[in-house]
């Protein structure tokens, strides 16, 4: 235990002194650094068309306008997953991100004031308008790429497992907590386990304490699926690390939080210990909005159907030969099949063998087949089940009960998915990329765990503009 105290030491004197940011932290930050740019720019736009206007002036005069700015700025950032971190840390994907959304934003603006507020400025500022704010916010997202979102500034961790934890768990649970180039701001530098030998428990109880008293990390992790072995074994000594500053979080509880996901293999095979049952059907006010949505969701999809079906008709005779739907049972709220209809993307007869998953690059599916897929056109008429009630704009994903049948084998907890409505979209779709192995369901069902224990307005619209970016982007499969 010694020998590992003084190696952490000697891997973390190295790193210079500076303030350890964790997900919130950085996402603060970032938010912080554009609204200050995106409230500069626009005293230097409204100062252009009226000299000498104070700052207190341009915050009551405009203050409807900064409001409204603000609003747009923050629809672009959802749609164009302006702080997603595990998409802005690297160059390459921030630079195009932040000339779209500086070039869009301002533009906009400088339209809406010319036609509403009759606010003309002169060519010149015009262009250090635009192209100054795009630069300044590619400048900001650039240093934070290359040097905020280094290990610099992640947060250092020791992970606490307990005996049933084999090293290969053990570093699939630091690699998924540390991310990306350190995406979530955490760092592991050292992991212990637990045993139930006092003089071993004795031991790590005073490795952890030095480790606290210099100061070394910013967090205690700790790996128990029993949730009381570790705790009740270290009890004094991670109380005295609350006590110096020093979080301690269950990986449950982190995992929760920096993935926005739901660890099933740390949550045993009991549903209580994941979901409050009940939480989700009394707040009254999101089942409203989630109906509303629904409703709302379901005239304008069908809508759209009916505008795109003759195209799609006539291409279907060229590219797509035969049915242009396609009907098929899949599993619904409280494990009843329903209907849904889709725009047929495969070719005809693609199941006769027998249900078979879809795989990336699935040869079944024709070439005409792929673009409305991509495009998430083949959905549309599943608006009919929504305006019928047996699904929803946002849940899981409706699956064959044949999957699920062999799913359930191997996941046990995955027929609890089907506690709320299927969804056309949901918090799986625009979260995990398209896949079709046991693994791939698993970290799905994590997601839609997730969905079902913290469904909110917010996180709503938060699908909502993903599923966008996939449609805008043409990221479907």
């Amino acid at each position: 235990m010694l020998n590992s105290v003084h190696k952490i030491q000697e891997n973390t004197k190295r790193t210079i002194s500076l303030p350890q940011l964790g997900l919130w932290h950085k996402k603060t930050l970032l938010a912080f650094v554009d609204m200050s740019l995106l409230f500069l720019c626009l005293l230097y736009f409204h100062r252009a068309a009226t000299p000498h206007l104070e700052i207190y002036e341009f915050i009551q005069n405009y203050n409807l306008n900064l409001f409204a700015a603000v609003g747009f700025f923050w629809i672009l950032t959802i749609i164009f997953n302006f702080y997603d971190l595990d998409y802005v840390n690297k160059t390459r994907k921030v630079l195009p991100l932040s000339f779209f959304i500086g070039i869009i934003f301002t533009f906009t603006y400088f339209l809406t004031a010319a036609i509403g507020l009759n606010t003309i400025i002169s060519n010149s500022n015009l262009f250090i308008f635009i192209f100054g704010f795009t630069s300044l916010l590619i400048i900001w997202r650039i240093i934070y790429a290359s040097v905020i979102h280094s290990n610099v500034f992640a947060k250092k961790c020791i992970i606490l497992s307990g005996i049933e934890n084999d090293q290969t768990s053990i570093n699939e649970v630091s690699r998924a907590l540390v991310g990306n180039e350190f995406e979530y701001g955490l760092k592991v530098v050292s992991n212990y386990k637990v045993s139930a030998d006092q003089k071993q428990i004795d031991s790590l109880s005073r490795a952890v304490e030095r480790i606290v008293d210099k100061k070394l990390i910013d967090t205690i992790i700790i790996m128990d699926k029993d949730q009381e072995s570790i705790s009740n074994a270290l009890n004094t000594s991670l109380v005295k690390a609350i006590g110096n500053g020093v979080q301690v979080k269950t990986y449950f509880k982190l995992y929760e939080e920096v993935k926005e996901a739901i660890p099933v293999q740390f949550a045993g095979n009991q549903l209580y210990t994941i979901l409050p049952i009940s939480k989700y059907n009394n707040n009254y006010v999101y089942l409203l909005w989630h109906k509303a949505i629904d409703i709302i969701s379901s005239f304008l999809g069908l809508f759209t159907m009916l505008v795109l079906s003759p195209l799609i008709l006539f291409m279907n005779l060229f590219f797509n030969k035969g049915p242009l739907f396609y009907k098929q049972k899949r599993v619904g709220k409280g494990g009843e099949e329903i209907e849904i209809v889709k725009f047929r993307s495969m070719i005809v007869e693609a199941e006769k063998d027998g249900a078979k998953m879809t795989i990336k690059g699935d040869k079944r599916v024709t070439q005409f087949g792929k673009i409305i897929r991509k495009l998430r056109i083949d959905e549309l008429p599943q608006f009919w089940s929504v305006l019928k009630g047996d699904m929803s704009l946002i849940g899981p994903r409706p699956e064959q009960k044949t999957f699920i049948n062999e799913l359930v084998k191997s996941i046990p907890l995955y027929d609890s998915r089907h506690l709320i409505k299927p969804g056309i979209t949901g918090w799986a779709q625009v979260k995990y990329e398209y896949g079709s192995s046991i693994e791939d369901s698993l970290k799905k069902l994590e997601y839609d765990l997730y969905y079902i224990k913290n469904r909110s307005i917010t996180l709503d619209i938060r699908i909502i503009f993903k599923t966008i970016n996939t449609i805008v982007f043409y990221k479907g499969e």
